[in-house]
C-alpha cells in the first residue's frame, strides 16, 4: 500500500477538522440574534483565514509533491473524476475563505478580523458595501457545492475501502 506524505496526510485532517468546525460555527449562528452572533463569528472568520493559508500552503505542496499511485484496479473514469474532484477541492477551500475575508473586509460597517486575539486580518479593499456584498454571495453559494463535495469525498472513500475493498482509507490515516 502506498500511502500519502506524512505533511500531506497533516494537511488533509487539519484542513478538514477546520471547515467542519467552520460549517458548524455558522450553522449554529443561523438562527441566533445578531448580537450573540458575534460570539461564534469571530472563530469562524479567524478559522477561516486559518483555511486560506493552510490550503494556499497545501497546494504548493502538492504540486512540488506527487500523490501515490491509484491502484490499478481503478477504471480510469474513476481516476480521471478523482483528479477532478480534487482540483474543485482546491478550488472551493481557497475561493470560500477569500470570499468571506473580502466580504469581511469590505463591509463598511464590520471590525478587522480578529486572528484568534493575537492581530488582525484586513484584505486591502476599501469599504465598500457593493464588494461586501459580492463577497456575501459568492460566499453563500460555493459554500453548498463545498459541503457537497466534502459528503461525496467520504462516501467515495468509504466505497472504496468498503465495497471494493481497497486501502484508500489508510492511504491518507496518519
Amino acid at each position: 500500500m502506498t500511502k500519502y506524505s506524512k505533511v500531506a496526510i497533516l494537511f488533509h485532517w487539519l484542513i478538514a477538522i477546520l471547515v467542519i468546525a467552520n460549517f458548524v460555527l455558522a450553522s449554529m449562528a443561523e438562527d441566533l440574534p445578531r448580537e450573540a452572533q458575534g460570539a461564534l463569528m469571530a472563530p469562524h472568520k479567524a478559522l477561516g483565514v486559518s483555511i486560506l493559508f493552510l490550503s494556499v500552503l497545501r497546494l504548493f505542496w502538492r504540486i512540488g509533491h506527487k500523490p501515490p499511485p491509484l491502484p490499478e484496479s481503478i477504471a480510469g473514469w474513476q481516476a480521471g473524476l478523482g483528479k477532478f474532484v480534487h482540483l474543485l477541492f482546491y478550488f472551493l477551500i481557497i475561493a470560500v475563505p477569500l470570499s468571506g475575508w473580502l466580504m469581511a473586509s469590505a463591509h463598511p460597517k464590520a471590525p478587522p478580523v480578529d486572528f484568534f486575539g493575537m492581530f488582525d486580518v484586513t484584505m486591502p479593499v476599501g469599504k465598500d458595501e457593493g464588494l461586501a456584498g459580492i463577497g456575501h454571495e459568492v460566499h453563500e453559494i460555493l459554500t453548498k457545492p463545498l459541503f457537497i463535495l466534502i459528503l461525496l469525498h467520504i462516501l467515495g472513500a468509504l466505497k472504496h475501502q468498503f465495497a471494493d475493498r481497497l486501502p484508500f482509507i489508510q492511504r491518507m490515516w496518519p
